[in-house]
């Protein structure tokens, strides 16, 4: 039995969730797709109605936001089953074999990540360039390097956990907005003893966003980072931690900063220009970590 949950925000999820609910009904044992709301817009509340007349398909609206973790948690609420797939709103399947795929592993699992991947070709509207650049170079990662990480490979878009693990874990909503609550999870998942396993089922990114609205996305996962940073949740296996701390135990995370941030205007141009050097991005970030934590 599987309850597949799916928070939804601003995004047309209707073909999505057709090409589930299609591999749902060929599937063995029940299946429910449980899909919230978060408060969209009306127009994509418009688009979506027709989703819950999807077999195997419960639809609800929150007139709230919740964010990214609490509605997780909401959607968990509402799951009938005790295998959980989450999924984001969107994504599109790889594979006509993807439900199947994951059923395969149901017995003996805690947590399975399936991966992530991008389109192969870059998009036309070079506006949205630069979320597909840094996702395929960063997030689309290969299940053989994945299992060399395995928490640190975790990310929300796609995986699967038994009820009564996410019950002891669950999502952080401290976090708000966009950023590390996978981060945040996978810690707590590894504190608690849990194991993550990494199969080959990815799912497609799709959502891809201009320029700057990835930018204040980024930055505001640079403000849940020093979030987790000032509350002690978070180590130096994350890179961008290593160096705030590395530079900050030898007294030149200040200077660092103030050099970065001069140089500001130029890293963001770069970083819209056909060949983005991502490790300026990592430096843009830094400086924006450190800002964030003495703010």
């Amino acid at each position: 039995m599987l309850s597949i949950l799916i928070p939804i925000y601003n995004f047309d999820v209707r073909e999505f969730i057709r090409e589930l609910s299609s591999q749902a009904q060929k599937l063995s044992i029940p299946v429910e797709i449980v899909c919230l709301d978060d408060a969209s817009d009306e127009s994509y509340r418009g688009l979506n109605a027709s989703i819950a007349e999807s077999p195997s398909v419960h639809y609800e609206l929150s007139h709230n936001n919740l964010g990214r973790s609490a509605v997780r948690n909401r959607l968990v609420a509402m799951a009938q089953f005790d295998n959980l797939l989450f999924l984001d709103c969107d994504g599109k399947c790889q594979s006509n074999h993807y439900l199947e795929k994951y059923v395969e592993h149901l017995n003996g699992y805690e947590v399975i990540y399936g991966g992530r991947v991008y389109d192969e070709e870059a998009p036309d509207d070079h506006d949205y360039y630069f979320h597909w650049y840094c996702g395929s170079n960063r997030e689309a990662i290969l299940v053989q390097d994945r299992l060399l990480n395995p928490y640190k490979s975790f990310m929300t878009n796609n995986f699967l956990i038994k009820r009564s693990v996410y019950d002891t874990v669950k999502m952080d909503e401290s976090l708000v907005g966009y950023g590390h609550e996978d981060t945040l999870f996978a810690i707590e998942l590894k504190k608690a003893g849990y194991r993550i396993d990494h199969i080959e089922n990815p799912i497609e990114h799709i959502g891809l966003e201009p320029f700057d609205v990835f930018i204040q996305k980024s930055e505001n996962g640079v403000r849940n980072l020093a979030y987790l940073i000032k509350h002690n949740k978070v180590g130096k296996s994350i890179k961008l931690v290593k160096y705030y701390k590395f530079l900050s135990s030898i007294g030149m995370m200040g200077l660092v900063a103030t050099l970065i941030e001069m140089d500001a205007d130029r890293i963001l141009k770069q970083l819209q220009g056909p060949a983005p050097n991502l490790l300026y991005f990592d430096f843009w970030k830094l400086a924006k970590l450190h800002r964030s934590i003495r703010g």
